[in-house]
């Protein structure tokens, strides 16, 4: 958090001198509490498989406010950007588990995107829904086949026993959509252009 705070100090304090700098320590203040509460979702996360709800839910309007003073997306996108977040893993996570019969992906990560969008609004999240879907599979699948491999070496898992398949290794999601959402404010200046003639080409 100490070198993800130099950065955003850097980037919204010390990078734009002409700006008012009551703006700037304001901007600074706000991406500080929103990375702040992303990087602790994402260690409850990786600890405990879940995002309780006692962050999430209060962070979420709580951003949603804050967006009036960074003006870098409407209200309406914001608001649209909080509530596409939740409903789009709701009905993904509703879906499988019904095709399924088993849970494939947490409602807490569609209150971490509902939080994102909130703030950012609803055109920051296909770039990090798909950014932390990449960063996922390739952090992921090569620790999973690691620990597969571990097991296998150290006898913890006997030999005749199936291997226990990838599709149903539990991975915590939250820490790369965070990661993603982070990385998007860092990179704002730059995505946005971008994502604008993606969303909305002329």
């Amino acid at each position: 958090m100490a070198a993800l705070s130099g950065v955003l100090f850097w980037q919204f304090v010390q990078k734009d001198p002409e700006t008012d700098v009551g703006i700037r320590l304001a901007r600074f203040a706000v991406f500080f509490a929103f990375t702040g509460v992303l990087l602790t979702l994402s260690f409850i996360d990786l600890d405990t498989q879940r995002l309780p709800d006692i962050i999430t839910l209060p962070s979420i309007p709580v951003f949603f406010a804050a967006g009036f003073s960074l003006h870098m997306a409407s209200w309406l996108e914001r608001l649209a950007g909080l509530a596409a977040g939740y409903l789009a893993v709701r009905l993904i996570a509703d879906g499988y588990y019904y095709l399924r019969g088993r849970e494939g992906l947490g409602l807490g990560d569609g209150k971490l995107l509902a939080v994102v969008g909130a703030l950012l609004g609803w055109k920051a999240l296909p770039v990090v829904v798909f950014a932390a879907s990449l960063l996922g599979v390739l952090v992921s699948l090569p620790l999973l086949w690691w620990g597969a491999r571990q097991k296998r070496r150290d006898g913890s898992q006997p030999p005749h026993e199936e291997p226990e398949s990838l599709r149903y290794s539990q991975v915590p999601f939250g820490p790369f959509l965070a990661a993603s959402g982070v990385a998007y404010v860092l990179l704002f200046e730059r995505l946005a252009p971008l994502v604008g003639l993606w969303l909305m080409p002329q």
